[in-house]
């Protein structure tokens, strides 16, 4: 008689964290945010090719280094050092190759005449192209070629992984659980028992706009894209900033930057919290009370917008027009994200204004 097995049962599937265990986890990780920057930070260095020549006598350095600067100045390799022991830079291959179909045997002899005998051998070589941003870069480069070099402290900790304080990162993360918090509210409306999946697999985006100098949250929005195409949640964030300035494009019901019942809300679930905004003084009373502009926000100036997911082409102009501080969010927004996914829009060097981009909360 044939044995008749069963088949293997499947495991069950881990239950999926609900949306209210999920907003604790992003308020109570230690894990530290990560900045995007410009791809100059990380990307492999760049070299061009270069005339060297090893001098005869090293103690005629300083006399041909003047000679060649006068010559041959270094107008777009100024980060690098003229000489390396008995080495001197004599000029791009490029600048060269432009300016005369000579060799730089000849060119030497002929144009820089005084130098005709200085030399005991010509090579090319590969050197860094663009200057050293950070102390690691600074070490590489001079592996190849001494290079000048002036570190920039604050930017080496904002390319590290310990940028914030223990105290920053429990305000960051409280002000990132609210957005999530704003979303729970608006899609508990609809259904029970929410998972992190209704809002990771989906479109839905939150935005929280807060004032650092008070600690205090100014604005809040929600998506309202089913109903006008350029309601995203960054737009009417900026938007309901606007209306604390007696400003505001959009009739919606709302006046103070904070629906009033969603505000109630977030106080039961942010105890601690602060919301309200700075008292705005228009430029005629700040002229008649003789007060700086700084006295009064302007837009978006020094504020900190909190976002679930990556903000669009869109989104992120406007948080640049707005003069946003910074811009945290959450999750990468593949398709149509401007500030890490498709682009780095905070990054572009001909903005008139950039903003600082962190995300890793989870």
């Amino acid at each position: 008689m044939t044995e008749v097995t069963e088949p293997p049962t499947k495991k069950p599937k881990m239950a999926e964290a609900s949306l209210e265990n999920f907003i604790e986890n992003i308020k109570n990780s230690k894990k530290n945010l990560m900045a995007i920057l410009s791809d100059e930070f990380t990307k492999p260095t760049q070299f061009t090719q270069v005339y060297v020549g090893g001098v005869n006598n090293v103690q005629d350095l300083s006399k041909i280094i003047m000679t060649l600067n006068e010559k041959l100045p270094l107008k777009e390799l100024q980060h690098l050092k003229r000489a390396r022991k008995h080495e001197v830079i004599l000029c791009s291959v490029q600048y060269l190759n432009t300016q005369t179909q000579k060799t730089i045997q000849e060119y030497i002899k002929e144009d820089v005449y005084e130098l005709k005998d200085a030399f005991k051998y010509f090579k090319v070589t590969s050197l860094p192209a663009v200057p050293p941003k950070l102390k690691k870069q600074q070490q590489e480069f001079s592996r190849v070629w001494s290079c000048n070099f002036h570190p920039n402290a604050y930017l080496e900790k904002l390319c590290g992984d310990q940028f914030f304080s223990i105290n920053e990162l429990i305000e960051h993360r409280c002000y990132m659980a609210i957005a999530f918090e704003v979303a729970n509210y608006y899609l508990s409306k609809l259904k029970d028992n929410l998972l992190m999946s209704d809002v990771s697999e989906s479109n839905v985006n939150a935005t929280v706009v807060v004032d650092p100098t008070i600690k205090s949250v100014v604005a809040i929005s929600y998506d309202n894209r089913e109903n006008h195409p350029t309601q995203h949640s960054a737009m009417l964030a900026i938007d309901n900033v606007a209306k604390t300035q007696n400003g505001g494009a959009w009739n919606t019901a709302d006046k103070s930057g904070i629906d009033n019942e969603l505000q109630s809300h977030i106080k039961k679930k942010f105890a601690n919290v602060k919301f309200g905004t700075r008292n705005y003084l228009t430029k005629e009373v700040l002229n008649e009370q003789k007060k700086n502009a700084s006295e009064s926000p302007y837009l978006c100036t020094g504020y900190y917008v909190y976002m679930i997911r990556e903000p669009c082409v869109m989104c992120s102009m406007g948080l640049v027009h707005a003069r946003a501080n910074r811009v945290f969010f959450c999750f990468k927004n593949n398709l149509k994200g401007a500030l890490s996914s498709k682009t780095k829009l905070h990054c572009v060097p001909s903005l008139n204004h950039h903003f600082e981009v962190f995300t890793e909360f989870l």
